[in-house]
């Protein structure tokens, strides 16, 4: 598999290995007004799934600092159904998660990946990109270009997964702080990153808690 960092990848990568895990919610209530109707708690199970036969699949995720700096990191991994490449990276702040599919839709593209899926937590990220949402919260041309890559690839689909299901780029993107770059399944990776995509290969199902009214 391949890590992506702040530092462009040095390499290119002809098979991506990969396997994600999330890590468990907190369990936790909320007072509720005397007027709000009474929730149900419902217990979601959650965990990363394979791309079909002949697809490979992007995660990602993004967060940005809060000290001051400006700085934000990304975090990704490409998989398939036997390697995977994974990728940590810094960049400005205002990049936005917009911006953080950009390097991985860009792999793949270097990896000759011809069917993908990009899977990813932000919902209303998703929802733009399938149509389904009114573009407001990133640039136009930015927009215009995901979209040009997106229509690279012979095949894809965008699909939303719940943080718990996402959790190898969730790590990955923790790790663009100590050490941005790009990571072939070869190369050393920190045992935190090992153990995600461990849990992903066993299928290991993670819950999530959801609230419903009646």
């Amino acid at each position: 598999m391949a890590f992506l960092y702040c530092t462009p990848p040095a390499l290119v990568l002809t098979s991506p290995s990969f396997f994600l895990s999330p890590s468990p919610p907190h369990r936790c209530s909320t007072p509720l007004s005397p007027s709000s109707r009474p929730f149900h708690p419902t217990w979601l199970r959650v965990r990363w799934a394979p791309p079909p036969v002949g697809w490979c699949k992007l995660n990602f995720d993004g967060s940005v600092f809060n000290d001051g700096s400006r700085r934000a990191s990304v975090g990704g991994v490409i998989r398939a159904a036997t390697a995977a490449s994974c990728w940590p990276s810094l960049r400005p702040r205002s990049t936005g998660q917009s911006g953080w599919w950009r390097p991985g839709l860009k792999l793949a593209l270097a990896c000759f990946v011809e069917r993908i899926v990009v899977e990813g937590d932000d919902l209303v990220l998703v929802q733009l990109l399938r149509g389904e949402e009114t573009q407001t919260r990133i640039p136009a041309a930015m927009h215009e270009e995901i979209v040009s890559l997106l229509s690279r690839f012979t095949e894809f689909e965008v699909r939303h997964i719940y943080r718990e299901g996402n959790s190898v780029a969730h790590t990955l993107c923790r790790q663009a702080y100590q050490s941005p770059g790009l990571w072939a399944e070869r190369d050393p990776m920190p045992a935190t990153v090992w153990e995600k995509i461990d849990e992903d290969c066993r299928g290991v199902l993670h819950e999530r808690l959801c609230k419903k009214k009646k």
